[in-house]
């Protein structure tokens, strides 16, 4: 049985609005080859995470990025070791030419977005001996973009889950940014929106200012930047 590392990587980009009243438009995009597949490696000794690393670097032109193990799918015919990663589209250097970024969206719990395709898909508890076990029926007859959705899925819905009681949200910002843009990619991540006093609150100790300030909306005051600072022995949020 071959065993697989699969790489779900997760960019965040922005675009500029062309309301200056609005803030730049955020979008998630996922790394994939020119046939829509996922990167993905055999196991070659051990150091399997190194390998991974080592792997979209070298796609990516770049080691700015957050990685770590998500699960392990039995395909039947094979296994796939998923890992899921995080970064800013300003941390890409140089992609490689067989590689592209595609937008990547999941629509009121029910809806995959996959390179301006759509898929349905349904979530479906199953119970026994009073445990839940949760299964994801995507609606589609290949089996090949079937298992890409399905490891996209598992993938986002472990960034979904950390998102409060993690400092991944950080992992999608550049070296710098706002308080509302650290807001912006929440909702987004979450489908839901905060109270923008109470989400400040509870992020603003993680974020130290730095000396930039942005000032491109023509007429505004300029926001302050911030660079995440980690607090060692404090529980994320």
């Amino acid at each position: 049985m071959q065993i697989n590392l699969v790489s779900c990587i997760f960019v965040l980009d922005s675009e500029k609005n062309d309301n200056i009243r609005k803030n730049d438009v955020k979008k998630l995009k996922v790394l994939v080859n020119n046939n829509n597949e996922l990167p993905t490696i055999s196991i070659e000794g051990n150091e399997i995470k190194k390998q991974v690393r080592k792997s979209i670097s070298s796609i990516i032109g770049s080691n700015i990025f957050h990685l770590e193990q998500v699960y392990t799918m039995d395909y039947k015919s094979d296994i796939d070791i998923i890992y899921l990663g995080v970064t800013n589209i300003d941390n890409i250097s140089e992609l490689k030419e067989d590689y592209k970024l595609v937008d990547f969206e999941i629509k009121d719990n029910s809806l995959i977005i996959l390179d301006n395709k759509e898929y349905e898909y349904k979530t479906i508890e199953l119970e026994d001996n009073n445990n839940i076990e949760y299964i994801h029926d995507i609606k589609i007859k290949d089996e090949q973009v079937k298992r890409t959705l399905m490891n996209l899925l598992i993938s986002y819905k472990r960034i979904r889950n950390n998102i409060d009681s993690t400092d991944i949200i950080f992992k999608f910002m550049g070296s710098s940014f706002t308080l509302e843009d650290v807001r912006i990619v929440y909702e987004l991540i979450k489908d839901c929106s905060v109270d923008k006093s109470n989400f400040r609150k509870k992020i603003i100790k993680y974020c130290e200012k730095v000396d930039s300030t942005t000032n491109e909306k023509n007429g505004y005051r300029p926001s302050q930047r911030y660079k995440f600072k980690p607090l060692k022995g404090d529980v994320w949020l």
